[in-house]
């Protein structure tokens, strides 16, 4: 019993994707469930807890939510420092659903927006129940890097109208022609 959710966001918080460090020997980065995915996500911890009761044993006791009230999640995976069973690694891909070289991973900082499969799955350990979140799969959609770059592949044509604003000058749908009247070089034109 689980409960998948594919959804935009960004990552915020502390990051590191490149590879197990620390004193926990771990790798963790945070995101934010947005407000519909979020309302989801409550609405199934409800029935998820239902059924973890069905499975305890005695008198139960609920764990916290693995979200705050605004919906931020701080996800933690690896190999760990042995007290716990490890996590696997979610698959990182590209836009295009390239799986992302490890080197790149060093690179993605906060910032970075990304979409994310996280799933929900319901517990119970003796008397104790809750919900936990594995995040399943990384799409990253527009990389922020260490050094302050950001790559967000190719612009549309919205993108690019965003970024130059309007100014006065040519338009398509209202050519003003006239006679050039600047002179290049010795008068000579030129014939690329």
């Amino acid at each position: 019993m689980a409960n998948r959710y594919v959804f935009n966001t960004t990552l915020e918080g502390y990051i590191n994707v490149f590879e197990d460090s620390g004193k926990f020997n771990n790798r963790t980065f945070g995101y934010k469930f947005d407000a519909e995915t979020l309302a989801q996500a409550e609405s199934d911890r409800e029935e998820l807890l239902r059924w973890a009761k069905s499975k305890a044993t005695g008198r139960t006791q609920e764990a916290l939510s693995p979200w705050d009230e605004t919906g931020f999640c701080k996800y933690t995976y690896g190999e760990g420092d042995g007290s716990r069973k490890g996590k696997p690694e979610p698959v990182f891909v590209d836009s295009d659903g390239e799986v992302i070289e490890r080197n790149v991973l060093r690179d993605v900082r906060k910032g970075t927006k990304v979409r994310l499969i996280v799933q929900q799955k319901p517990y119970a350990m003796g008397p104790n129940i809750g919900t936990s979140l594995r995040v399943l799969g990384v799409q990253i959609i527009e990389l922020a890097t260490g050094n302050g770059a950001v790559d967000s592949g190719d612009l549309s044509v919205d993108d690019v109208n965003e970024l130059f604003g309007k100014v006065d000058g040519f338009k398509a749908s209202d050519p003003q022609v006239r006679k050039a009247e600047a002179v290049v070089g010795d008068g000579e034109s030129y014939d690329f």
